[in-house]
């Protein structure tokens, strides 16, 4: 069996299919690097935080909500009366607090000049309050100009110093990433308290980007009202050596206080948005403590990119898809626990979702869509380069198996069958081509219609010879008796005419080991099955042309069947180019319709037992009885009363005689 296959086209392909999916793998990634791929690049930034559960011991924020008005007695409609505030910086002084960081503006004078004053006095007092101030646009005139709006002189002289309550959200979901450390003219807030702090990053570079390190969900910040440390409701100390943050908790109804809340890495996870006065909390302690985060320069993040996008394509398209759905899953889990384990530790990130889910994912698509391409592409040519050769059924078999078409063979167990229409050279010479062509095309329709019906494989048609085998290139269990009964129904199809003429099949069936598997060449698929096996199925279809039979099967091919088939022992014989003896056996059809042994069967049998047992002449009057029961024609005891006469005429009978049939001719 024969098909003309590419060369260098499975090999384009797959090199093809790597390139393109590495080349895929890197374009997403790059893509996704660009502000389309912000929202994975938030993942990155949120997820490793939720690990982490370090509450700042530092610091203590100081709420003002409704609850504490009210304890206050204060209206819920009006600002907080300004001396609570000069009240709650005294406490706070007395009780030793490092710094104090209003989230207040002041910008409106009290009614009582007196109050501001003493607020004033107790700011001077302490010497590390620190107030905010808005960032804005204001309409003056046509004209729009923006810049800060710090509380009243009188307070802003007294604090320690003043920045931007400003924070920069991200445009994506509102969330608080950046670091905000100001403008170019006017710092943050948090940077002036990490500076009144002595805080060494004061020294670096203001505006460099910075990115916030959450040490915790910024609702677990350790944090008292406003009243519990006004109506001493606090022990002594609790402030010592304290930063301490005072602003209002988000609430509808609270005069004086703006709403702001600002999702965090936990808001994910169902947890409450962070405060203003948290954000500014956690950047000043990040800038206090120089663990803020840096994000990697574009250059190492596509470099990564591409390096992951290569790494991964090239490991999962290595592995089948359950495998690589498996491995894809790891990978994307350990790149994930690595890099955030990094953030944590090193305190520097990137957008690691990128490589890791949306690479990784990519490429474990493109491997299996690929691999599954490959796989049908491969299904299709195997069922193109054997489907004029099998059965549908084995045909779909095969396509469906693990079969390779490279070239090379593994070694099997099967039945070969070579089949030769008798008188075909005669025919060929006596009657036009067209004539011939139609007799041998009816003759193969009648062959591989019987080899296909018992699921055999017809690996080549030789002039008029076929080449047929069962066990390969699929194993079957009674690869013997499916020969056979092929054999069986070749030779009662050819007891029909065609075109006048009968087409007398002769068929030799051999089992045992063989090479099976495409043994053709890089340009030329060539499917078959050679060895010792082959080659003496061969001999014994040229065989019958001595015995004057129809089927030969080997002593080999008998032992695999169970008895539904009629079998005559024809003995023992050495063909040319053996050394070993094989039994013979002639196919005389279903066992079923023959009830007993007939008498020439009988005849025939005593006469060969004679024969190996060196009685010649009772043989031959065996083999002569066995022709007249058989109406004058039997062609095994023909061909064995020729070979008794010239084994008498040479004198070969002689002590050590073995009963075996020396034949030289092939």
């Amino acid at each position: 069996m024969a098909a003309l296959v590419s060369k260098t086209k499975p090999q384009h392909a797959g090199w093809r299919g790597w390139v393109v999916g590495i080349l895929l793998t890197i374009l997403a990634g790059k893509f996704l690097l660009l502000p389309l791929g912000d929202s994975l690049a938030r993942l990155s930034y949120d997820l490793p935080f939720v690990c982490q559960k370090g509450i700042p011991s530092e610091l203590v924020m100081v709420y003002l909500d409704s609850n504490a008005k009210q304890n206050l007695r204060q209206p819920l409609d009006q600002p907080l009366d300004r001396h609570f505030y000069t009240e709650l910086v005294n406490r706070l002084t007395d009780d030793g607090s490092r710094l104090v960081l209003f989230d207040f503006v002041f910008d409106v004078p009290h009614t009582n000049s007196a109050v501001d004053e003493a607020f004033a006095a107790a700011m001077r007092r302490n010497g590390r309050v620190i107030l905010v101030a808005d960032y804005a646009k204001e309409l003056n005139g046509n004209v729009f100009t923006e810049g800060p709006q710090p509380s009243i002189s009188v307070l802003n002289s007294a604090a320690a110093g003043w920045g931007l309550a400003n924070v920069s959200p991200d445009k994506g979901d509102w969330g608080i990433r950046k670091l905000d450390t100001g403008v170019t003219d006017y710092p943050s807030v948090s940077w002036v308290a990490s500076k009144a702090l002595g805080a060494p990053v004061t020294r670096q570079e203001r505006l460099q980007p910075r990115w916030l390190n959450y040490y915790c969900w910024p609702g677990d910040f350790k944090a008292v009202n406003i009243d519990h440390v006004l109506l001493n409701g606090l022990p002594g100390g609790s402030f010592r050596d304290k930063i301490v943050v005072v602003g209002s908790r988000p609430a509808l109804g609270l005069a004086g206080a703006a709403r702001e809340e600002f999702p965090n890495p936990w808001t994910r996870l169902g947890r409450g948005d962070s405060t203003g006065p948290s954000v500014h909390a956690l950047s000043l302690l990040n800038l206090l403590r120089g663990d803020f985060l840096t994000r990697i320069g574009s250059v190492a993040e596509n470099a990564g990119v591409i390096l992951w996008g290569t790494v991964i394509t090239v490991l999962l398209m290595n592995l089948r898809p359950w495998l690589a759905m498996a491995a894809a899953a790891a990978c994307a889990a350990v790149f994930a626990i690595v890099s955030g384990c990094l953030q944590l530790s090193q305190h520097f990130w990137f957008a690691w979702a990128i490589p890791a889910v949306a690479q990784t994912s990519v490429a474990l698509i493109w491997s299996v869509g690929y691999q599954y391409l490959i796989e049908t592409r491969r299904r299709k040519q195997l069922r193109r380069a054997f489907g004029a050769y099998l059965s549908p059924f084995m045909a779909d078999q095969i396509a469906n198996s693990q079969f390779d078409l490279a070239l090379g063979g593994k070694e099997v167990e099967a039945s070969v069958m070579f089949t030769d229409l008798e008188g075909f050279t005669t025919m060929s010479e006596s009657l036009p081509p067209s004539e011939v062509s139609k007799i041998l095309t009816t003759y193969f329709n009648q062959t591989t219609r019987v080899i296909l019906d018992q699921d055999g494989t017809i690996i080549k048609y030789i002039g008029d010879a076929v080449m047929a085998v069962w066990g390969a290139p699929l194993p079957e269990k009674y690869h013997a008796r499916r020969a056979v009964l092929a054999a069986w129904g070749m030779s009662q199809a050819a007891k029909q005419e065609v075109a006048g003429r009968r087409l007398r099949t002769r068929i030799g069936v051999n089992t045992g080991i063989v090479l099976s598997g495409n043994l053709g060449s890089d340009y030329r698929f060539d499917y078959t099955c050679i060895g010792d096996t082959t080659n003496f199925a061969a001999r014994l279809e040229g065989l019958n042309k001595h015995l004057g039979t129809d089927i030969l099967i080997s002593e080999f091919t008998v032992q695999q069947l169970d008895g539904s088939i009629e079998l005559r022992s024809l003995g023992r014989f050495i063909v040319s180019g053996k050394k070993n003896a094989i039994g013979i056996f002639e196919v005389l059809g279903e066992a079923r319709n023959f009830s007993q042994e007939v008498p020439w069967q009988r005849e025939f049998a005593a006469a060969l037992e004679q024969f190996q047992s060196g009685g010649l002449e009772t043989a031959a009057k065996g083999f002569q009885q066995a022709i007249d029961l058989r109406d004058g024609k039997d062609g095994p005891s023909e061909f064995y009363l020729k070979h008794i006469a010239k084994v008498i005429a040479r004198s070969e009978i002689r002590e050590g005689w073995d009963g075996n049939v020396r034949l030289d001719e092939k």
